[in-house]
């Protein structure tokens, strides 16, 4: 495996991302991988999942939307979606990665991204989400929204502009809706979750699945005891090889 870091230019802000590369000559191709609010580190992903799909053949990019720590700017919601584009429009003219092969991998609040842009990008092949945030617009609802936003803010991993947040989100969730976009989605999907989550309750996923239509490859995979993060090594495991197994069919 090798490693390229990559800067990309939004607008006047630049995203910073790590490219991991299978040691094969001929072009690979593509998992996309999303994080949640603020998920992990673009390096992390080295170990997490990166080395895993990359000794399968698979090119792996991770990276941290603009206003998540060494992007610069400020973090909003739609702009966030945005860069999803861009990034997406810079690796397809990479010479080791096959611009007809794309899979997004999108976790938590990154799977509800992951699943809003892809029903809009007909250059997705499949999508591939764990634990989802089923819908946006509730978020700035919860009672937790405001310790979440401190929360995030004293992390120091993520900036935000100083406006009303929870007015903000609100408008801009409604135009990246997982629960709205979820009808126009065209390519294969699998989702997976726990039924021990202890944010995102296994009915509510239940019913983002029930949005996507039935005239594609759908699935959802419930796995027993697994929490929100899949921190435990043997659930992790079951992700790993289900997302795997799931891209070997269709990447």
């Amino acid at each position: 495996m090798s490693k390229e870091f990559i800067q990309i230019q939004f607008r006047k802000e630049l995203i910073n991302g790590m490219l991991f590369l299978p040691d094969t000559k001929k072009p690979a191709p593509l998992v996309l991988h999303l994080n949640g609010m603020p998920g992990f580190e673009p390096e992390e992903e080295e170990t997490r999942l990166a080395n895993y799909f990359t000794s399968k053949n698979y090119a792996y990019f991770a990276f941290d939307y603009v206003g998540v720590r060494q992007s610069t700017g400020l973090f909003e919601y739609i702009y966030s979606q945005e860069n999803i584009n861009l990034v997406l429009s810079k690796l397809v003219h990479h010479p080791r990665i096959d611009p007809s092969r794309i899979g997004l991998l999108g976790e938590s609040f990154g799977g509800a991204m992951a699943l809003c842009h892809t029903s809009r990008d007909d250059r997705i092949r499949c999508l591939a989400i764990r634990s989802p945030v089923y819908d946006t617009e509730e978020i700035p609802r919860m009672k937790i929204f405001d310790g979440l936003v401190q929360l995030w803010r004293a992390s120091k991993q993520m900036r935000f502009p100083r406006i009303n947040l929870k007015n903000s989100f609100l408008f801009q969730s409604r135009h990246y809706n997982p629960m709205k976009q979820a009808l126009y989605l065209q390519c294969p999907v699998r989702i997976i979750t726990g039924d021990r989550d202890e944010i995102i309750p296994v009915e509510k996923i239940k019913k983002l699945f029930g949005k996507i239509p039935e005239k594609i490859d759908k699935e959802m995979k419930i796995v027993p005891g697994a929490n929100h993060k899949f921190s435990k090594t043997k659930d992790f495991e079951i992700m790993k090889k289900y997302f795997s197994q799931f891209f070997e069919v269709y990447l």
